[in-house]
């Protein structure tokens, strides 16, 4: 596929700072450049999915390279580092955002830090396009293993579902598995759709703007710390 009119769904910005030389590293090792495109868009986006550690970062904001560096993020950090990665690639992708009710984060805190995390909480996922189809990629904000044991706490296997990270229509029916289609994970949760950016740059920006700080839409530090103890999943 010529990909020239989508340019814009392929520039670099200051987070989505592909050319560092961790993220030419890791290509390297994995050699997705080499793979057909659809290929590269479901390996690159295992990798993000299972190997970066769905955890709240101390510093709200960061590059690729740093999310990189750093192994772990939360839906915003995971999707720059996705993006970031796609493009290297050559892979044309845009950023969606929205706010989340924090329903979905019930069951990994206790019920006393459960209600200081601010109501709504800043959200995003990624969309690629693959054979001239946008696929939205929000599936690879938790890992695998993260989502297979919070199933194990579970004791319904069916129906809506919101808590212990996830926020979703159909339990029974997850869709985080790369199969070519649409993945989702806590779309449930959604309350505000600010719709497509062209990068997360944009986005944060536009958000930035509109609602005066993202520290209002973020747990605070101490609350990070807390919860990223529980969404520890033990190897």
């Amino acid at each position: 596929m010529e990909h020239e009119h989508l340019q814009h769904f392929l520039n670099e910005t200051p987070l989505l700072n592909f050319h560092d030389a961790s993220l030419y590293t890791l290509n390297e090792n994995h050699r997705w450049d080499r793979q057909s495109e659809t290929e590269r868009i479901k390996s690159i986006y295992e990798y993000v999915r299972d190997n970066i550690t769905y955890q709240f970062p101390k510093k709200r904001i960061q590059t690729a390279s740093e999310i990189l560096g750093e192994g772990c993020g939360f839906s915003i950090s995971k999707s720059i580092l996705l993006m970031a990665l796609l493009r290297l690639v050559h892979i044309p992708c845009r950023f969606h955002g929205f706010l989340i009710k924090k329903e979905f984060l019930q069951g990994i805190s206790d019920d006393k830090l459960y209600r200081k995390i601010p109501g709504l909480l800043v959200h995003g996922w990624v969309e690629a396009l693959d054979n001239d189809r946008w696929i939205i990629l929000e599936g690879a904000t938790l890992p695998e293993k993260f989502i297979q044991e919070q199933l194990k706490k579970i004791s319904v296997q069916n129906g809506e579902y919101n808590g212990l990270g996830l926020g979703v229509h159909k339990l029974e029916n997850l869709l985080y598995k790369w199969t070519g289609k649409h993945t989702y994970i806590q779309r449930n949760a959604i309350l505000r759709d600010f719709s497509v950016f062209n990068n997360p740059d944009d986005f944060l920006a536009l958000f930035g703007k509109e609602l005066k700080s993202l520290r209002k839409y973020y747990p605070s530090r101490r609350q990070i710390k807390k919860l990223n103890k529980e969404l520890i999943i033990d190897n």
